[in-house]
C-alpha cells in the first residue's frame, strides 16, 4: 500500500512576493528567480512546515490555473513514485540533499542520476499539455526542504509503477 502524500497550506511570516517569483519562473528567468529564492530561504521557518515521518509533505504556497508553487519537507529516506510533470518544472534545494533519477518512458529505464544539495537547482521544459515530461524519482538522502514550481498541478502528472 502506497502512503498518501499530504498537502498543507504554507503560512509565510514576511511579505515575500511569491507571485513575482512564479512570474520569473514561468518566463524561464532562472538566474533572477534563484537570487529571489536565496533571499526567501533565509526567511523560511522549519517549524511552519508540516512533516510526515518517513515521508514528505507538500506545503502549498500557490495553486491556481497558472501554476503550482510549494515547499516540500522531506524526512530522510523519503522517496517519490516515478512520475512525470507538466510542461515546466523547477526544483530548488533550500537545505539538505536530494537525489533525482531520470527515466525514459518506453520502456521505463533509468537514464541518469544526479545529487542536489542546498542552493542547487534543476529545471525542465517539456511539451505543453502533456503530463509525462521529465519522468523522474526523487529520494531524500537526509532531512531536506525543497521549493517546487510547476506550470500546472503536479499531482496530475503521470505515475509509473515498476
Amino acid at each position: 500500500m502506497l502512503k498518501k502524500i499530504k498537502n498543507y497550506d504554507y503560512v509565510h511570516t514576511t511579505d515575500f512576493d511569491f507571485k513575482a517569483l512564479c512570474k520569473l519562473l514561468s518566463q524561464e528567468n532562472y538566474d533572477l528567480a534563484v537570487e529571489k529564492i536565496k533571499a526567501l530561504a533565509k526567511e523560511i521557518q522549519v517549524k511552519n512546515l508540516a512533516l510526515d515521518k518517513s515521508s514528505y509533505t507538500r506545503n502549498v504556497i500557490i495553486h491556481n490555473n497558472d501554476c503550482w508553487l510549494g515547499l516540500l519537507h522531506w524526512d530522510k529516506g523519503a522517496t517519490t513514485r516515478i512520475h512525470g510533470h507538466p510542461e515546466q518544472a523547477f526544483l530548488y534545494v533550500v537545505e539538505g540533499e536530494l537525489r533525482c533519477k531520470n527515466f525514459d518512458k518506453n520502456p521505463l529505464t533509468e537514464l541518469k542520476s544526479k545529487g542536489l544539495s542546498g542552493g542547487e537547482y534543476l529545471y525542465s521544459k517539456g511539451v505543453k499539455g502533456k503530463l509525462d515530461n521529465c519522468i523522474h524519482q526523487i529520494n531524500a538522502k537526509q532531512k531536506s526542504i525543497s521549493l517546487h514550481y510547476y506550470s500546472d498541478n503536479p499531482i496530475k502528472g503521470e505515475v509509473f509503477d515498476i
